[in-house]
């Protein structure tokens, strides 16, 4: 594999102590119906049975190549897979999700039909616990795709991208953009924030290609509250910054409501955190005022989005009594 130079993709596998779920990923990408593509299998030092799950693989068959390295943080493994990848384009997978058999297939052909940098797909969300097939509705021909621009951008689309997994784009294209591995939430949004904005715009392909399963121990999932849980508003601070400073004229849209999300998250992580053992009093306070500094965002937040709404405005007008409703909902949802 290591003298291989014809590969058209690289897919790139962070993977950390995933040692149930990785077998199945594996299996849903060595049975894709595109095979000139390489697997990067990266080891972010699992502690579990994980490692051993990818040199099994990697005996099988020459298309996957296997790294190890300390732990670091999906973003570190990621940028890791982006300086190793020798294919002309590149695809993220997480090693606890899965793909369908055509995910690589459509989204090369709408990149080489489109000349597009990027091409982004739908995604299925499951349980773990399902056990029907994610893909049953897929059609059996690629359907049209749609050249989206920045213009009618908007962070609240279910057709925009938030997520890297969701997409393929061109691996020179991204050679001046990686993951920020200061963040432990919300990398994946920065990225393609980047990636967005030097494209201009991407080509949608609207199926869904990519399986997410939910588990409560991912980082997006967890009952408890951790400290890392905050740099989700460290994410979405430096999207707004940035596409304050990059966007060009007509991709208001993109602007506001990347302040929009930045206030809506302000309010999941300060209740998240109310709620919890790390409480910070000082870094809620923080929270608070940052809220406040958006509150002209806060109105703009969709109606459809009522329950983010509504813990936004009791985070801005009443915090305390915030605080109240959710400890009450917690615990009569826990019964």
């Amino acid at each position: 594999m290591a003298g291989r130079t014809d590969v058209k993709i690289s897919v790139i596998v962070p993977v950390y102590n995933v040692e149930k779920e990785l077998p199945r990923c594996i299996e849903s990408l060595l049975t894709q119906t595109y095979s000139n593509f390489e697997l990067l299998l990266i080891n972010d030092g699992s502690s579990d049975g994980s490692p051993e799950i990818m040199e099994r693989y990697a005996e099988k068959d020459p298309r996957i190549r296997t790294l190890h390295k300390k732990n670091g943080g999906v973003s570190s493994a990621r940028n890791r897979g982006l300086e190793q990848a020798k294919g002309e384009y590149v695809c993220f997978v997480d090693a606890d999700d899965a793909v369908a058999p055509q995910y690589m297939e459509w989204l090369y052909l709408a990149l080489r039909q489109s000349g597009e940098a990027v091409a982004i797909c739908r995604d299925v969300r499951v349980n773990d616990f399902e056990k029907e097939v994610p893909f049953k509705a897929l059609p059996e021909k690629m359907p049209k795709t749609e050249r989206m621009n920045l213009r009618q951008y908007t962070f609240w689309d279910e057709n925009g991208c938030l997520w890297c997994c969701r997409g393929m784009m061109k691996t020179e294209f991204l050679r001046d953009i990686r993951f920020d591995e200061e963040l432990s939430i919300g990398e994946d949004a920065l990225f393609m924030a980047k990636a967005l904005l030097k494209a201009g715009g991407y080509i949608y392909l609207p199926c869904g290609l990519y399986a997410y399963y939910m588990r409560d121990g991912s980082a997006l999932h967890q009952e408890t509250f951790k400290p890392k849980q905050f740099s989700e508003i460290t994410a979405w601070e430096r999207i707004y910054a940035l596409i304050r400073e990059q966007r060009r004229p007509g991709e208001e849209s993109m602007e506001r409501t990347a302040e929009e999300r930045l206030a809506v998250v302000c309010a999941h992580v300060y209740y998240r955190m109310a709620g919890s053992d790390h409480a910070d009093p000082e870094l809620q306070a923080k929270i608070v005022r940052m809220a406040r500094e958006h509150w002209r965002a806060a109105l703009r937040v969709p109606n459809s989005k009522k329950r983010e709404k509504s813990k936004l405005w009791m985070l801005i007008c009443c915090p305390a009594a915030g605080r109240w409703m959710w400890r009450l909902g917690k615990k009569l949802k826990q019964g």
